[in-house]
């Protein structure tokens, strides 16, 4: 299914999944990586429906609404049980029932009001990255039960983080409290075709210590179904570092370079490269295209992550 011109759709590999022309030669996939999915160590559960994370993958798309328009969402707070690995089901705090929480856009100047409803027997709360007054900057505990509706003007242009801020910090964060703002210039950016990349651990054990890794909440789901992108089309990715008991992490892109926006601001770019590092909460857009038809891998460049869930692929068609 289509989301502002991308597909997260099933795996485009030899002459799998309805396409018969194989993208490496006369090898399949499967012949390559030995017979199963390239991120054998964590993979996503048999049988998801492939089209399961187009909502965390695909931002909406811009509208035209007049600059400092006011904005109404409303967030629930919510313990679920998610499967997020091939067996692998943890005791998930979410936004609306998902970890990552639902992709919120606005524009430069608008005003977000954002009712967070706590649907659960234990304080949360709900903090912005970014600009704004510190009346609503987030860090007071709502209880159980109880609600609270944050006003902040949407800024600066770029994207940015939103998480849980109640203590312990680590494990509000680690249980899948946290989410992505996209907040676009006045100016709009160039047409492209958009995808949002948040990288987070998941410690089902509750040690401290991350098992699995997954972009977007399910390990190995881009290695099952790689994000599907014209051949040729500019692409924008927006890639967060949500890891939690771990420094740093990365992103790195296979056989191609990109242009980096640190947060995603700027209209200019502040490097190029095909690896960039970003600490606990930070966050770029990346720029690039694919020129031919093929598979290109990305992965963060800590290899046990990437090993442990978080390798993908885009299938440029």
């Amino acid at each position: 299914m289509a989301f502002g011109g991308v597909v997260a759709g099933r795996a485009v590999a030899g002459a799998r999944d309805g396409d018969e022309t194989p993208l490496y030669g006369s090898r399949t996939y499967d012949e390559i990586v030995g017979g199963g999915p390239y991120g054998t160590a964590a993979q996503a559960p048999i049988g998801i429906d492939p089209r399961a994370l187009d909502a965390l993958t695909v931002p909406p798309p811009r509208d035209d609404a007049p600059p400092g328009t006011v904005r109404d969402l409303t967030l629930d707070v919510t313990e679920q049980r998610l499967e997020v690995g091939d067996g692998l089901v943890v005791d998930a705090w979410t936004y609306d029932g998902s970890a990552p929480g639902p992709i919120i856009r606005a524009t430069e100047g608008d005003r977000l009001r954002i009712r967070l409803r706590n649907r659960t027997g234990r304080p949360h709360n709900l903090h912005f990255h970014g600009a704004h007054s510190p009346l609503m900057d987030g860090w007071e505990p709502i209880p159980p039960g109880e609600e609270f509706t944050y006003e902040i003007e949407a800024g600066p242009a770029g994207v940015h983080p939103y998480h849980c801020h109640v203590m312990p910090l680590a494990m509000h964060v680690a249980r899948g409290l946290y989410g992505t703002l996209i907040v676009d210039p006045v100016r709009p950016r160039p047409e492209a075709r958009e995808v949002v990349l948040v990288l987070s651990g998941w410690d089902p054990d509750g040690v401290g210590a991350n098992r699995v890794y997954a972009w977007n909440g399910i390990a190995g789901f881009y290695d099952r179904h790689p994000i599907r992108v014209p051949v040729g089309d500019p692409v924008r990715a927006y890639v967060l570092n949500m890891v939690e008991y771990e420094p740093v992490a990365s992103f790195h892109l296979h056989a191609r370079t990109f242009s980096i926006h640190p947060a995603g601001m700027g209209e200019d770019p502040a490097a190029h490269g095909d690896v960039v590092t970003m600490g606990q909460g930070e966050r770029a857009m990346l720029e690039f295209t694919f020129p031919e038809r093929g598979r290109y891998m990305f992965h963060p460049h800590q290899h046990h992550m990437a090993g442990a869930g978080a390798m993908g692929w885009f299938s440029a068609i």
